[in-house]
């Protein structure tokens, strides 16, 4: 038990500050995939998604079960009342799809998981198949009826990907050429249950119940993707807004000086994703530098103890080559350093514990 304890007095510790981890903590028992998918893109795109599980315990084995949040701003909490859509490793767990590599991943262990929506999920592939990865991870063999288990941490990442066609001189040929199929792909790390935006964590400290995507363009070489995840308890709807917001930081304005937005309703564990949102959504083209704010406009439940929360990605993809590029949301104020390296009374970062800048910008002097 050492090592949730661990992670949940940092993301305690985090939530009284007013803040969330985000860069490079990744370890959790609860990881969310942001999206997977097999699915047919634009520009003849074909996505499929591989997800790498690594447990980065020192001695105990690890058993992962999860489960497929299909897209479509459907109500998905039904699948937390069995386990029949699952994934797990071991039958005695009464999981709907067993994958025995998903049991007794040793110590230091990874696995990969080749094109999961068609491998587990083959009923949600095709033109819409796509949604997000709720992802387990407990002591090997401690699962109980109850769904109660042992805490073990993991990482999961994922990579979601295209194919290509390759065309290279052929060096013994002149003017011929050598096909070869190649991919393009983009990393999406999982996002532990302490780095999702929360309605509740707002304070002098900073605002930490919206979250910001970088990166958006729309025109002739590139098009802008966005999705979201509720990740709320199986009772919480959330209505999202969905800004964008100019390069000289302004918001864009329609003709009655309203700023332009997207409110869009996510049943209880839903998922979303906008193609070319810019375009298909907001009717705009030839947009560059622009970026978005993702955020909860209101919530609403049926149960008596809700956690609104949520997560969100963007996409930027080269029109002509299906090439994606990344963009993970990040919080609009800093981490709180003093929560992992704390100083003293006085400030001085040197006084109590390692002072963690060892490189400073040099003089001029």
């Amino acid at each position: 038990m050492q090592t949730r304890i661990l992670v949940t007095i940092l993301g305690a510790v985090v939530a009284m500050s007013g803040t969330t981890a985000h860069a490079e903590f990744h370890v959790s028992d609860l990881i969310y995939v942001p999206v997977v998918a097999h699915t047919a893109g634009a520009n003849g795109s074909v996505w499929r998604s591989d997800v790498m599980i690594s447990n980065v315990e020192a001695e105990d084995s690890i058993d992962v079960a999860m489960v497929f949040l299909p897209s479509g701003l459907r109500n998905n909490s039904y699948l937390f009342s069995d386990r029949t859509e699952w994934v797990g490793g071991r039958e005695a767990d009464s999981f709907g799809i067993i994958d025995e590599r998903l049991a007794d991943i040793p110590p230091g262990g990874s696995v990969v998981l080749e094109d999961v929506v068609e491998a587990y999920w083959p009923g949600h592939s095709g033109l819409n198949g796509q949604g997000a990865l709720v992802v387990f991870s407990y002591l090997a063999d401690s699962l109980e009826d109850d769904g109660s288990r042992e805490f073990r941490n993991m990482t999961v990442s994922s990579r979601t990907f295209n194919t290509a066609t390759l065309w290279e001189p052929d060096p013994e040929n002149d003017g011929e050429f050598l096909e070869s199929e190649v991919t393009y792909g983009q990393l999406l790390n999982g996002v532990p249950w302490y780095n999702l935006a929360d309605s509740a964590f707002v304070s002098d400290q900073g605002d930490f119940s919206y979250l910001l995507l970088d990166g958006a363009r729309d025109d002739e070489f590139f098009r802008y993707n966005i999705g979201i995840v509720n990740t709320s308890d199986r009772q919480t709807t959330l209505v999202m807004r969905i800004e964008p917001i100019q390069p000289d930081g302004q918001p864009f304005i329609v003709e009655n000086d309203t700023p332009i937005a997207l409110t869009v309703t996510l049943p209880p564990l839903a998922h979303v994703q906008y193609f070319q949102i810019f375009s298909n959504i907001f009717g705009m083209t030839d947009i560059a530098q622009a970026r978005f704010k993702v955020s909860i406009d209101q919530w609403s439940t049926t149960g008596t103890d809700p956690h609104p929360t949520f997560t969100t990605y963007g996409s930027l993809i080269d029109n002509g080559s299906n090439d994606p590029t990344t963009y993970e949301p990040t919080f609009e104020a800093p981490y709180n350093v003093d929560c992992m390296w704390p100083t003293d009374d006085t400030g001085d970062p040197k006084a109590q514990g390692p002072n963690r800048r060892l490189l400073e910008i040099p003089s001029l002097w």
